[in-house]
């Protein structure tokens, strides 16, 4: 049985003549029951306020500078400086529209969990369960937005030094892999022991890389991050919801003199506490956010990466 769903939106500004009014319909050729109705009509009214209310989230959050505003630049000699400066603009355009994207997809995410019913869980009601879903796949996102960056910073550098700045085979597939941070710094000692990089210039860079170390809530962005990323799902506000995976290393027992005798294993059925919370995340990714800017801010200022 066809289902015909109507929609009217009505604007009404105070001042204005009459409202504006906008009509849709969709046509479902399955019947749901009056829950599934009443369900998918609550998640569509949750997406208008979290639509109507992002611009707001999004204010709260970190910006960058301007960073596709020409600069002064530095004159290259190198036989490849050609690909310098076509590849040094198109990665600050990358990280530019990585960076618009994370406060875009974390903005979205704080949206979400403020429409959460409170009082309810996602297996007590399924409003809950939708707008927890849709925060996670965002929030998530963002986390992996954010190492993004960081990945592409190291790019930036890279093709600032003429792709020198790090040994790789560049007919090797999939080479940008062996791009790492720490390697950059290696790559950069060297430049300047050999003189081809001024102390001045090396420590500008230098002093930008280190700015998200700065940051007093990294220690909770990696940790999450690493458990997203390499392990089971860390639970974020309901931990009845996720995967619980019993402890392998058990509770050593010592005899008196504090000799290893064994080892005593407790069988849970799960968390009682989640191991994060929403604000916790959000406020340790803004956080992070701040000094990822700066970092962002500084290196903009660099001649070589203009």
């Amino acid at each position: 049985m066809t289902t015909n769903i109507n929609i009217h939106l009505d604007f009404s500004t105070s001042g204005a003549e009459a409202p504006l009014k906008f009509e849709d319909s969709i046509h479902d050729r399955r019947d749901s029951s009056t829950e599934g109705k009443e369900a998918l009509a609550r998640e569509i009214f949750a997406e208008l306020r979290k639509a109507v209310n992002l611009a707001d989230y999004n204010k709260l959050l970190p910006e960058t500078d301007d960073l596709m505003k020409s600069g002064t630049g530095v004159t290259r000699s190198d036989a490849m400086a050609f690909l310098d400066m076509m590849n040094v603009p198109a990665l600050w355009l990358e990280i530019q529209n990585t960076f618009l994207d994370l406060r875009y997809l974390l903005g979205q995410a704080r949206a979400y969990k403020d429409l959460e019913p409170v009082g309810t869980t996602p297996i007590s009601d399924s409003l809950c369960a939708y707008l927890h879903f849709e925060k996670m796949h965002n929030l998530n996102l963002s986390m992996f937005q954010i190492v993004k960056i960081q990945d592409l910073v190291v790019r930036l550098l890279h093709e600032g030094f003429s792709g020198r700045l790090i040994e790789v085979d560049y007919d090797e597939e999939g080479w940008e892999r062996d791009l790492k941070l720490a390697d950059a710094k290696v790559g950069l000692k060297k430049l300047l022991n050999s003189g081809e990089l001024s102390r001045t210039e090396h420590d500008e860079i230098m002093d930008a890389l280190n700015a998200p170390a700065k940051s007093s809530k990294r220690s909770t962005v990696v940790k999450y991050r690493n458990r997203l990323a390499h392990g089971i799902l860390a639970s974020v506000d309901y931990p009845e919801i996720f995967t619980y995976v019993q402890d392998r290393a058990g509770e050593v027992m010592r005899d008196a003199s504090g000799t290893e005798k064994g080892r005593q294993y407790s069988i849970a059925v799960g968390r009682s506490k989640p191991e994060f919370t929403f604000p916790e995340l959000y406020e340790a990714l803004v956080d992070y956010m701040v000094h990822i800017a700066e970092m962002l801010n500084k290196l903009r200022h660099v001649p070589r990466l203009q």
